[in-house]
């Protein structure tokens, strides 16, 4: 498996849990053909951890504006970590992969803070 394989497969069993969350599954639920936008998640994911993206990125990403209309509270967010923490940890435990995973912990705590900030909580 490599790096970009890993974080697909992460991203992917991340929004298989989160969708069938109590909380916050509805923002996924609402979402038609959830399933097409899980390789530009990844993609976006691949830009922050490995520098580069393994498929075509056909328009830039804008993290703040797109999640503007989910109006996100602060328990969504802290929900939404939590689980997304949960996901890394339950990934196979492979060393090679290590140092990714403890950048992908980096990641989501700067991530955190902008989403804080924007949203004011």
């Amino acid at each position: 498996m490599t790096e970009n394989q890993w974080i697909l497969s992460v991203v992917a069993a991340f929004y298989d849990r989160v969708r069938d969350d109590v909380l916050i599954g509805y923002h996924f639920r609402n979402i038609e053909d959830f399933d097409a936008h899980i390789p530009r998640i990844a993609s976006f994911w691949e830009l922050q951890l490995l520098g580069k993206a393994s498929r075509e990125i056909s328009e830039p990403f804008d993290v703040i504006r797109v999640h503007v209309p989910l109006g996100i509270k602060r328990g969504e967010l802290g929900r939404w970590l939590l689980l997304f923490r949960k996901t890394l940890a339950a990934s196979p435990p492979e060393p090679r992969f290590e140092e990714l995973r403890r950048s992908w912990e980096t990641k989501l705590q700067i991530f955190e803070g902008i989403f804080s900030r924007f949203f004011g909580f």
